[in-house]
């Protein structure tokens, strides 16, 4: 035998399917305005190699010279950059904000850049530490 789907019983899939497809289309599938030029200027936003900007908040954070509302880890720093800074990168004929998860990319890079710099500035002084014995 086979059972009848009541009204309530339909109803209540269908609020499930509903709910489902909120989740899945989430913050994910959000489109991001492209602006232009001039719009970008107005907003005093940065374009451009944000390289030296990154550089600079690494070592603050490091030396925990930036303070946040958020946890010591390098995806709180991206989201604190995010929220304070307008960077922008050139998209389609125009401007788009950088997104929290290209921010945290970057930024892991040059982490990783400055720790081998600094490394190999600490193997070098270890190798001129023991060359003055002989």
């Amino acid at each position: 035998m086979t059972s009848k789907k009541t009204p309530k019983r339909e109803a209540k899939i269908r609020v499930k399917n509903n709910v489902q497809n909120r989740k899945k289309s989430g913050d994910r599938c959000k489109k991001t305005e492209i602006i232009s030029r001039d719009e970008l200027e107005k907003r005093g936003g940065l374009t451009g190699d944000e390289t030296a900007l990154f550089t600079v908040y690494l070592q603050k954070f490091d030396k925990g010279d930036v303070h946040m509302k958020y946890s010591k880890k390098l995806k709180d720093l991206a989201k604190h950059i995010h929220e304070k800074e307008h960077l922008y990168v050139p998209k389609q004929g125009g401007y788009k904000l950088m997104e929290v998860s290209s921010i945290e990319t970057e930024l892991s890079v040059i982490r990783g850049v400055l720790r081998e710099q600094q490394e190999e500035k600490e193997r070098q002084a270890k190798e001129k530490g023991s060359n003055k014995f002989f």
